[in-house]
C-alpha cells in the first residue's frame, strides 16, 4: 500500500472510533465505500450489532497506533559486538553432545 492510501487509512479508521464508519453518515463517496471494504477485509475493523455501528479490532488499534512506521517495515537488528568489531566475542558452541 501507498504512503498516501495507508494515511487515508488511518485517518478512516480514526473516524471509526467518532462516527462508528469510515466517514460520517451524510458522506456518500465511492472512495468511502472502498476504505470501508479494505477496512473490513483486513479485520480492522467489524459490525457490532449491539452497538449498531462499526467498531475497530485489535488490529485495527495497533494500525493507527503505529501510524509512523509503514506495515512492511523491516527493521534490522544489529549485535553490538558485531557493529562495532565485525567480531564475535562468544565461545563457539560445543559439537558434542553431553549425556
Amino acid at each position: 500500500m501507498t504512503n498516501g492510501s495507508e494515511n487515508r487509512l488511518i485517518e478512516a479508521l480514526k473516524n471509526v472510533d467518532v462516527h462508528g464508519d469510515v466517514a460520517p453518515p451524510h458522506v456518500h463517496d465511492p472512495m468511502t465505500m472502498l476504505l470501508r471494504e479494505n477496512a473490513i477485509q483486513a479485520h480492522l475493523m467489524r459490525w457490532d450489532d449491539a452497538r449498531n455501528r462499526y467498531v475497530l479490532t485489535g488490529a485495527g488499534r495497533r494500525r493507527v497506533a503505529t501510524r509512523g512506521r509503514a506495515s512492511g517495515t523491516v527493521i534490522a537488528f544489529r549485535r553490538c559486538d558485531l557493529a562495532h568489531g565485525g567480531v564475535s566475542r562468544e565461545k563457539p558452541a560445543k559439537t558434542r553432545v553431553e549425556e
